[in-house]
């Protein structure tokens, strides 16, 4: 079944970086910027166009890797800094308004946690400003089906030294914890079953990993490897089909690739 699913979800993501949605997302959204950058005026077209054409690339390039070409790893992580410069743009120029003890967050919780899932897992190395934020997020950010932004938030919390708050509310998240340092076939089973759950959740406006980029993407296994390496522990193996796509099984390059506009919102984010 993983198999047959996987088959489908390639197919759909070729079909979905084709020349109709790379007019719209990237030829539009780079205009977008080339004209708005540096306008304080147009913040908010600035921030979508930084997210929208972030998305592009991110879905894109990891479509380049599962035809082979490793090289899209590169523009996938262009992809990766575009969509975090966008949500910290957005934390830095938000004017919280706050009703009762809940103030309304700049990003959505769900855009947050996708975004430091795929920077764990791709080893950003410009995220710490949005893993510090979601690591001040209290437990009324989330709600009751935030089982990835919940499992997001402990995870960093585990790579900062911290114990992670082990309870029900991470839903299928919440074993992994439990065996984090007990017997590692249970482990690796817990992550396994933790990818079978993003299969399910990936077809559906709202679905937690309807988002192109993070479809075929297993970022929930490659988050914690990279976490356990952090904190010098191994990971056990994890049999599941997402484990043997090449956006697994092939590796980027050692340096993180520059980017012009990335360049110029990350000296806009210096400013504030």
């Amino acid at each position: 079944m993983s198999i047959a699913a996987i088959t489908t979800i390639t197919r759909n993501l070729s079909e979905w970086a084709g020349a109709a949605n790379e007019k719209f997302l990237r030829t539009e959204q780079e205009q977008q910027l080339e004209r708005h950058l540096g306008d304080p005026a147009k913040r908010a077209q600035i921030h979508v166009a930084a997210w929208m054409l972030g998305t592009w690339h991110l879905g894109h390039g990891f479509v380049q890797v599962m035809n082979g070409n490793g090289r899209g790893f590169d523009e996938a992580r262009i992809g990766q800094s575009l969509r975090r410069c966008s949500l910290l743009l957005r934390h830095t120029h938000h004017q919280p308004v706050r009703r009762a003890s809940n103030p309304k967050q700049a990003f959505s919780v769900m855009q947050g946690a996708l975004t430091a899932l795929l920077g764990l897992a791709l080893a950003d190395p410009g995220a710490e400003a949005l893993y510090d934020i979601l690591l001040a997020q209290p437990d009324s950010t989330f709600g009751e089906t935030d089982h990835l932004p919940l499992f997001v938030r402990e995870l960093l919390r585990v790579r900062a030294g911290d114990r992670p708050n082990v309870a029900s509310r991470l839903g299928p998240y919440e074993e992994v914890f439990r065996h984090w340092t007990g017997d590692q076939r249970l482990l690796a089973q817990h992550l396994a079953a933790a990818l079978d759950v993003h299969l399910q959740q990936v077809r559906g406006a709202g679905s937690t990993f309807e988002d192109p980029p993070c479809r075929l993407y297993p970022t929930e296994v490659l988050a914690v490897r990279n976490v356990r390496k952090w904190l010098s522990l191994p990971t056990p193996k994890v049999e599941h089909p997402l484990m043997f796509t090449n956006l697994v099984t092939m590796l980027p390059d050692a340096a993180w690739p520059p980017h012009d506009v990335v360049q110029k919102l990350e000296r806009s984010l210096r400013t504030r």
